[in-house]
């Protein structure tokens, strides 16, 4: 999901748009069918800093614009034939339709480019997500839980699992990265559970010596960064919940629930409490489409107009690698707001501290390394969300090679697509 160069043709290609609901024979290139036969679907995700979703469905030599029939996108600097979609042997591609505002694919402006999962397409200046597939999965509002920002595909994906799992009495782990939500998320779960007790809430990222309350029988136990916190707490925790009935605890780590327990930082008789009961929550880079309403939560917060946030601006922050998380992208609007008091803010005003993380990364290791050849290939099918044909773009390969390299690996690559209704 990162920069790389756009392919250019000579001229546009004829095409006769068929209905997206046409019944024609099926035509498959990677994931993308002609038609969403699978009732999930393919396309794009407009997003805006309200937080309104529009989805809109895509398949084989559809034309994008304010004046179609199948894929309708109005807006500013929205052409009313915008773009053309073509689906080929090697993927699915854009060709912009001469219109004067353009058509831009991770903030590069071309006549005709590939486009993956994740990557951010501006036309004119309305901002989406292209999405491979359960496109009907996007459909709503991004909302506002306290101090979460999350949209409908979240909200299923790893909200009301940690919800469920709470108000059944489990305990849970809430896994990923720094500032994506694991923290807001614990105390949604702990509001949850308040009516079945007392909730203690134990912080091991504090700058002192974490102390529990002494002789507290919660029925509920939130430690926020538990792989921060001594293990002797750790135990003094695990002990409670074995004192008490229907005691859940509910943890946040900022790394995998393994791997800290491999570290040592995480004891094993601790982590025994969520064997089986761990949620992941994804970076923002992964979660594209909620960028603009956390934007927009954080921009009314700090009392700036949306007026001020023009869609390059949007763009850029939303096509971002983003190695942090919600407080990276607070801090980045505040040293915009304050390079630009008044008007619009600028890009430029950011682009130092702008990352993008490489589009076509490196091949995989030699098999001198399986370890780290299974490592990569797992994390280009988690960042393709199950896309073979995306996993195998992102890692400079075929989609056959990706398949005997699972084979190689002892990795089951068909089990990790995603699943089709």
């Amino acid at each position: 999901m990162g920069e790389r160069q756009p392919s250019r043709s000579g001229g546009a290609e004829a095409a006769t748009p068929p209905s997206v609901t046409a019944a024609d024979e099926e035509h498959r290139s990677g994931v993308f069918p002609t038609a969403p036969r699978d009732g999930g679907g393919w396309g794009l995700v407009f997003a805006d800093l309200s937080g309104a979703l529009e989805t809109v469905p895509l398949c084989d030599g559809v034309v994008i614009g304010a004046g179609s029939r199948d894929a309708k996108v109005e807006g500013p600097g929205v052409a009313a034939e915008h773009a053309r979609v073509s689906v080929r042997s090697d993927g699915c591609y854009l060709e912009d339709l001469g219109t004067p505002e353009g058509t831009f694919i991770d903030g590069m402006r071309a006549q005709r480019f590939g486009v993956m999962h994740g990557d951010v397409v501006r036309l004119g200046r309305r901002l989406a997500v292209f999405v491979e597939r359960d496109l009907t999965s996007y459909v709503g509002a991004v909302v506002r839980r306290g101090d979460l920002v999350h949209g409908p595909k979240q909200q299923a994906d790893w909200v009301d699992p940690v919800l469920e799992l709470v108000r059944a009495g489990s305990s849970v782990c809430i896994e990923g990265p720094p500032g994506v939500g694991k923290r807001a998320l614990a105390r949604l779960a702990a509001a949850a559970r308040e009516p079945a007790g007392g909730v203690v809430v134990v912080d091991g990222a504090g700058d002192a010596k974490t102390s529990l309350p002494s002789g507290a029988r919660p029925q509920t136990w939130v430690v926020l960064s538990a792989d921060r916190l001594a293990r002797p707490q750790q135990l003094e925790v695990a002990r409670a919940v074995g004192q008490g009935g229907g005691v859940s605890v509910v943890i946040t780590v900022g790394q995998p629930l393994d791997r800290a327990t491999g570290d040592g930082v995480i004891a094993p008789w601790f982590a025994s409490l969520f064997s089986g009961k761990r949620v992941a929550v994804p970076a923002l880079e992964r979660r594209r489409e909620d960028v603009p309403a956390i934007l927009g939560a954080l921009a009314a917060k700090r009392g700036i107009s949306f007026d001020r946030i023009g869609a390059d601006f949007l763009e850029a922050l939303v096509r971002s690698g983003w190695p942090g998380g919600v407080p990276q992208l607070d801090a980045m609007l505040g040293a915009a707001l304050e390079a630009t008091p008044d008007g619009p803010l600028t890009v430029a005003s950011v682009a130092a501290s702008l990352t993008r993380a490489a589009r076509v990364q490196s091949s995989l290791p030699a098999h001198a390394a399986p370890g780290l050849a299974r490592a990569r290939l797992e994390d280009a099918l988690a960042r393709a969300d199950g896309s073979v044909a995306s996993a195998a773009r992102s890692l400079g390969m075929s989609r056959q090679a990706i398949y005997r390299e699972g084979e190689r690996l002892g990795l089951d690559v068909a089990r990790r697509k995603a699943p089709r209704a």
